[in-house]
Order: structure tokens, then sequence, then C-alpha cells
């Protein structure tokens, strides 16, 4: 088997990751939907939902890291950005969606670099020792 090059230019995390889509086409949604990723990198995410939303629709999610603000809060990270795959899931009802954020998070934003360090560095559970 030929090993396939990377070409992402940040890594993908597959990490089941609360968020909520709060936006979709520009509209905000009167009842915040609570999901789960998939994966997620710096420049985008994969989820699954119930309903569809065409390729390129804007959309504005928010992740939470619970535990992770200061004083132990949740930390909850904003990203706005369309999606880019729709296509049916294997589970009847459901489909997978791959969006792109709009704009890359800077060096300097504190969620996506407390993000990234978790990810990077996942905290050791005690049944894993």
């Amino acid at each position: 088997m030929i090993p396939i090059l990377e070409r992402r230019r940040y890594p993908r995390f597959a990490v089941r990751l609360p968020f909520r889509l709060r936006r979709v086409a520009g509209r905000v949604e009167s009842q915040c939907e609570m999901l789960v990723s998939n994966d997620v990198s710096k420049t985008g995410l994969r989820f699954s939902t119930e309903r569809q939303i065409p390729p390129g629709q804007s959309i504005e999610v928010e992740l939470t890291l619970a535990g992770y603000g200061p004083g132990g809060d949740d930390l909850h990270i904003l990203g706005t950005g369309y999606i880019v795959r729709s296509e049916e899931s294997e589970e009847p009802g459901r489909f997978q969606m791959a969006a792109a954020f709009d704009e890359l998070p800077s060096d300097n934003d504190p969620g996506w670099n407390q993000l990234a360090e978790v990810l990077d560095d996942p905290p050791i559970s005690p049944d894993r020792v």
C-alpha cells in the first residue's frame, strides 16, 4: 500500500466535542441544536445532524470545553464558516456535514489555543493509567 501524503495544514483530531449550531444561512436558530463533533481542526469540523444543510450555507457554531475556562468554568469557542460537504449518513435519518471556518483563529486566540493544547496533550483518565 502506498502511503497517502497528508495535505492538511493543521492536524485533525477525532474527538467528540459538544457544540451548538447557533446560526444557519444568516438566521439565528430559535432552538440552538446541541450536536457532537466527529472531528475538529483549526480550519473546520465534521458532524452529524438530523437535517440536511446544503453546501455553501453559512453557519455559526459554539464549541464547549467543560471545565477548561478560567476558574474551572466552561470555555466557549465561537466559529463561523460554511458547509463544504453534506451527504446522507449510514444511520437512517441523519446527514454527515463537513464545515470549513471562514477565518482561522489567530495564534493569540485563547479559546482555540486551549483547545489545541487539550487535543495535543489530553489529560490521562484514571482508568487508562
